[in-house]
């Protein structure tokens, strides 16, 4: 059974004092409550731990067991519980008219894919990385009658952890893309398509994409993700896409796309360093 992690306040001799926090790059002090992820050794401060909700070094899976997050318990005397039935009825009519509100506040918009095929795109970043690849989803999205590209960027200390969750719940993106310890982790259970059939029908992109050889993207025999042209990616297609060949299609489009014309100063940037 895997150890949990344990909560420790250093004392002023302890060699983890000078070090850095892995989420906030803090010095840990002497007299800091501080938490070592029991798989990975890496310190953080207890309240980083419990902020990300466990390890916060990328491609450690570890999460929070024993040092959690505290729920908050219910505030006040048991004699404040106690209403007359005129404060009842009126406390009843504020939540039916809250929810009334809320319900008229969230209702969903108009679904912009309007009965197209919808193709969701997922990536780490910034402004930086939204700022290019917006404008060009925007007029392709223009321009189509039959097809629709969801496009969302993350930053890349969340990126993980959101895409563990959609994994989880069978509702991940067709496209996104990973650093490689990431990508081995999601490959080898079977969470990503294999693309050795496409990339057989169309020998011609090997050469294209794969500059430095293919064996660095193969797991059990299969190529599961195809490099960024510029920088530390790995883009994939998700598992159980409902539509993977039009998945394909939009990935080589974006492929080509960037092999044209990505912006020297994000090359080469490593965006999944904690």
């Amino acid at each position: 059974m895997e150890a949990t992690e344990t909560l420790i306040v250093l004392p002023a001799e302890h060699e983890l004092v000078g070090r850095q926090c892995i989420v906030c790059n803090g010095e840990l002090q002497a007299n800091d409550e501080v938490v070592v992820c029991p798989r990975c050794k890496t310190p953080h401060h207890a309240a980083c731990w419990r902020e990300v909700a466990g390890c916060g070094r990328h491609g450690c899976p570890t999460v929070a067991v024993a040092v959690k997050k505290e729920k908050a318990e219910p505030a006040g005397d048991a004699h404040l519980l106690k209403r007359t039935p005129r404060e009842k009825a009126l406390i009843a009519l504020g939540i039916v008219l809250a929810l009334g509100l809320l319900a008229f506040v969230m209702r969903p918009g108009p679904d912009p894919a309007a009965g197209r095929i919808k193709i969701d795109i997922m990536v780490p970043g910034g402004i930086h990385e939204t700022s290019y690849y917006e404008p060009f989803i925007d007029e392709f999205n223009d321009s189509q009658s039959e097809l629709y590209l969801a496009f969302s960027v993350t930053p890349s200390l969340a990126y993980q952890q959101k895409l563990v969750v959609l994994l989880g719940a069978r509702d991940a993106p067709d496209v996104f893309s990973l650093g490689e310890e990431q990508f081995r982790m999601f490959a080898e259970n079977k969470g990503l398509l294999d693309l050795t059939p496409y990339l057989e029908a169309e020998p011609e992109l090997v050469n294209r994409f794969f500059p430095h050889g293919t064996d660095r993207y193969r797991v059990n025999n299969g190529i599961y993700g195809i490099p960024h042209p510029a920088r530390d990616e790995i883009f994939t297609i998700w598992a159980l896409s409902p539509n993977p060949d039009t998945a394909w299609d939009i990935l080589v489009m974006l492929l080509e796309k960037i092999s044209t014309d990505w912006p020297e100063e994000l090359t080469g940037e490593l965006i999944f360093a904690p």
